[in-house]
């Protein structure tokens, strides 16, 4: 499992790339500095208030419009763990 500081939910995110037990599992390139993670992540998928959706390729994160959060539908550089 891997994860990540979302600039726009404010607290990490994680991608499992083995056997997890809902069944997710991602893709992942190998490169802690420039991931890419495949296919997208969508977290809080019930909770439309809370929900954020995002692709995360090269280090950049891809917001898709079904977030909640003011980053929806725009693409950020990925922030260090101890930032925000």
């Amino acid at each position: 499992m891997y994860l990540f500081k979302c600039p726009g939910c404010k607290y990490l995110h994680p991608f499992h790339v083995n056997s997890h037990p809902n069944g997710s599992k991602w893709n992942f390139n190998g490169d802690v500095n420039n991931p890419t993670f495949t296919p997208s992540l969508l977290v809080n998928d019930h909770h439309p208030a809370s929900r954020c959706h995002l692709f995360l390729t090269n280090g950049k994160i891809q917001f898709l419009s079904d977030c909640h959060h003011e980053l929806a539908g725009k693409t950020v550089d990925m922030v260090p763990i101890g930032d925000l």
